[in-house]
């Protein structure tokens, strides 16, 4: 019983994404129930409350996003995107950002929250 026990403990310690915030940009982030801690080398898209959107803090035209992530994502061999959205930017910015997230060769999104 014991060993089952640990094994799932095993289990759920290794299969758990850690997210950490990456902090600089000004942003409100939504609050969240239940939020996650990362590891900090993931990419991170951030788009701020003026709708002006960043790679790790550099500011990128929404037309090149795709095209400066999809290098970043190669030139790191990550596939895991983390997504900074100020609380306050409207729904379809988001939803339009995290397309071109995916075009880029995303595999998965992290959205990041405020945490409590």
């Amino acid at each position: 019983m014991v060993d089952i026990v640990f094994l799932l403990v095993i289990f759920f310690m290794v299969s758990t994404t850690f997210i950490t915030l990456e902090s600089g940009l000004p942003v409100d982030l939504p609050q969240a129930q239940s939020p996650q801690t990362a590891v900090a080398d993931l990419p991170t898209v951030t788009i701020t409350p003026d709708m002006g959107i960043y790679i790790a803090g550099t500011p990128v035209a929404e037309e090149a996003l795709s095209a400066t992530l999809r290098s970043l994502l190669d030139q790191t061999g990550l596939s895991v995107v983390v997504l900074r959205a100020d609380k306050t930017v409207p729904h379809g910015t988001t939803v339009r950002v995290m397309d071109l997230i995916k075009q880029a060769g995303a595999q998965r999104i992290a959205i990041a929250t405020g945490g409590g």
